[in-house]
């Protein structure tokens, strides 16, 4: 009778336990990138807090880097559109100047310095040095270019957007991992009970076990004993394993909190129970997600960037006109600067240019190139456009399909623990008034505690299942617990 039950415990219990463990709480490990830290000395914890699955989720991705890398994309696309919007006044302002030293002149004819250039044995004097100095200012105003300027300023701008709505994306799938570690964390505390009083159902076993043996039972006999102690000591390494993952798991919980070792992190209920929540129709969730979902808000950015790209690549192909100017001045004492206008004395003298410019670029092949890879690239983001909604659509009838399939399994599962509830009660009164059989009372015992376990399990299912669709929704998952 006990070998029995004990064989339960050992199948079904700790089979589900261990199941759960390395399918639900390892990958979660992976993806806080927790399982690379290694075990430190023990200290004991000084401080235990529990918090909600809000407080988790905000403290979590404030200490997350995961997140971090996004975040700095976002600062490298607004830096690259804070260039682009300055690049509408002065694009081409550059300062060139140059420093040495030069050696004076000397001719044989007595000329003023106003008429030096006249004098045909004007050389140089090597032995009159001076500093010469040259500065040069080049300044060039777009002031009409078919667009191009004004599209680059745009396409960089939604760039901006896009990093956004990627961080977003990133934010709403590492809130789904954190919750699949909450629940996790609530599931493994509900089967930690269970696994409490299976000890105390096989401590009861084993006492009447020996009264059975003393009392000549022929029902039993040492094998049952031997069966019994061999279960019992493989139950305990299992629930010694079990324990020690429950462990890490805190430790993980202190390290994505980015707490410091001396205080403990758990949830602030030791329950599961299923999210109350009402489920809409499909096709509400489906409008949901075009409305909200990163990733929809994402590709339409994408291709209206991509639409700003041809834009100003294609414009590029006419004339821009720009205003120009270019001032220079140079300065050098040991020569004479020469007045007339026509005469250049390139080491001592000052100018100005001022005007209007056309620009036509004349590299027609490599334009028409270019031109033609921005359409190329227009129609490939429309294309994953059409992707992206089609594999969102197909993501949420999936994930809706399986939270009906979660429901009904909840529904049922907990109906018939109610009707295990009331059979194992009556099993219990007849075995007392001396009516009933040891048999049907271990088969009721043993689905009633089957189903207990079942049950909690199917809560996890049911609401992960539910954070899944508000996952591919689009929908934050703190509004479960709001609406909870």
């Amino acid at each position: 009778m006990e070998a029995f039950l004990l064989n339960y415990f050992v199948s079904i219990l700790i089979g589900m336990l261990i199941k759960l463990l390395f399918k639900s709480f390892i990958p979660a490990f992976l993806l806080l990138n927790v399982l690379a830290v290694q075990n430190t000395s023990a200290q004991t914890p000084v401080d235990t807090v529990r918090i909600s699955f809000p407080e988790f989720l905000n403290k979590s991705i404030e200490a997350s880097s995961l997140l971090d890398a996004s975040r700095t994309q976002i600062a490298v696309s607004e830096s690259r559109s804070s260039e682009a919007r300055a690049s509408r006044f002065l694009p081409g302002f550059n300062l060139t100047t140059a420093h040495g030293l030069i050696p004076g002149v000397k001719g044989t004819q007595g000329l003023p310095s106003s008429q030096v250039y006249l004098d045909p044995t004007l050389r140089n004097d090597w032995e009159d040095w001076a500093f010469f100095n040259q500065f040069e200012v080049e300044a060039i105003q777009p002031i009409f270019t078919w667009g191009a300027l004004s599209n680059a300023i745009n396409a960089a701008e939604t760039a901006v957007r896009i990093s956004r709505y990627g961080y977003e994306a990133d934010q709403d799938q590492y809130a789904f991992q954190l919750f699949e570690l909450y629940q996790g964390t609530l599931l493994a505390g509900e089967l930690e009970r269970l696994i409490d009083d299976a000890r105390s159902t096989l401590r009861t076993a084993e006492r009447e076990l020996d009264i059975l043996i003393d009392e000549g039972d022929l029902s039993v006999d040492h094998t049952d004993v031997f069966e019994l102690q061999i279960f019992k000591y493989e139950f305990e390494s299992e629930v010694t394993e079990i324990q020690q993952a429950l462990r890490f798991l805190n430790r993980a919980w202190s390290i994505a909190l980015g707490s410091p070792e001396n205080v403990v992190y758990l949830p602030d209920t030791v329950f599961i129970d299923p999210i109350d929540v009402v489920i809409e129709d499909v096709t509400q969730y489906e409008m949901y997600a075009g409305m909200g979902r990163p990733e929809i808000k994402q590709i339409n950015a994408v291709v209206q960037a991509a639409e700003f790209g041809f834009k100003a690549t294609s414009a590029q192909n006419l004339p821009s006109f720009f205003i120009g100017a270019n001032a220079r001045y140079a300065f050098a004492p040991n020569r004479p600067r020469q007045r007339n206008p026509f005469i250049s004395n390139p080491s001592n003298t000052s100018s100005l240019l001022v005007g209007i410019g056309i620009q036509q670029p004349l590299n027609f092949f490599v334009q028409r190139s270019r031109t033609e890879r921005a359409r190329n690239q227009l129609r490939q983001s429309k294309y994953a456009r059409e992707a992206v909604s089609e594999g969102v659509i197909i993501e949420i009838n999936e994930a809706y399909s399986d939270l009906i399939v979660a429901k009904s399994k909840l529904d049922n599962t907990y109906k018939a623990l109610d009707v295990s509830r009331q059979w194992l009660r009556q099993e219990q009164l007849d075995y007392d008034i001396g009516f009933g059989e040891v048999r049907n009372l271990i088969d009721a015992l043993e689905r009633n505690l089957q189903l207990e376990a079942a049950y909690r399990q199917r809560i996890h299912d049911f609401n992960v299942s539910l954070a899944k669709l508000y996952r591919v929704t689009g929908l934050s998952l703190k509004e479960l617990y709001i609406t909870n």
